[in-house]
């Protein structure tokens, strides 16, 4: 009866794996499409554009629950705090998301009228994974984090097409008390650029 058991387990164990390679396989695919078909265009992995067609703009409205189980909707969940919001269409670009999120935090997460959010993006595909993908997420994001991740499933070219972003990068974005981006910041952050933000931060939080 435990054989029986555990070879049925076992079972299901490989097909969720399964699945989930064919679906990383299927994003990454997805993620490569642009630069196969514009390999001249293709930028840097770190930059920040002080001006471009984004500032100005509302950042559009993302929907969705953070990992603490909670309904949130940006930018309105962060209005009346300068807030910076990352995201990011690939697992892979986890490590530059942090490269901004990280020195944010330590230096305004526990400061009033600052507020930060990631953001990661995934086609409504997969959804029917959510409990797992989800789940890793909140293993290696500490408890108190949560509230700050939405994971988004959805309608990711949206956010592509309108924000001219390519998924292949992170992004950090800088918005006002409004949910008006005042600053953008794309791939990893470096001294320079933390800086800027930081600079810009502080002066939108007067």
């Amino acid at each position: 009866m435990v054989s029986k058991y555990f070879m049925t387990l076992l079972f299901y164990i490989r097909l969720v794996c399964m699945l989930l390679i064919i679906a990383c396989m299927f994003q990454s695919a997805q993620a490569q499409q642009p630069a196969a078909e514009k390999p001249q265009s293709a930028r840097p992995n770190t930059m920040t554009e002080t001006i471009n067609a984004n500032i100005g703009k509302k950042f559009p409205e993302a929907k969705d629950d953070s990992l603490a189980n909670t309904p949130v909707t940006l930018p309105d969940a962060a209005r009346g705090s300068v807030t910076l919001l990352t995201v990011a269409f690939l697992r892979e670009s986890q490590s530059q998301l942090d490269s901004w999120l990280e020195p944010f935090a330590a230096r305004y997460g526990k400061k009033q009228g600052f507020t930060f959010y990631e953001v990661p993006m995934l086609s409504r595909g997969y959804k029917f994974m959510r409990f797992m993908i989800d789940g890793g997420m909140r293993a290696g994001i500490p408890q108190e984090k949560h509230k700050n991740v939405v994971t988004m499933y959805g309608d990711i070219e949206k956010y592509i097409q309108e924000l001219k972003l390519d998924p292949r990068y992170g992004y950090a974005f800088l918005l006002d008390r409004e949910g008006i981006i005042r600053w953008q910041g794309q791939g990893f952050a470096n001294p320079e650029l933390l800086k800027n933000l930081f600079d810009l931060a502080e002066k939108l939080a007067q």
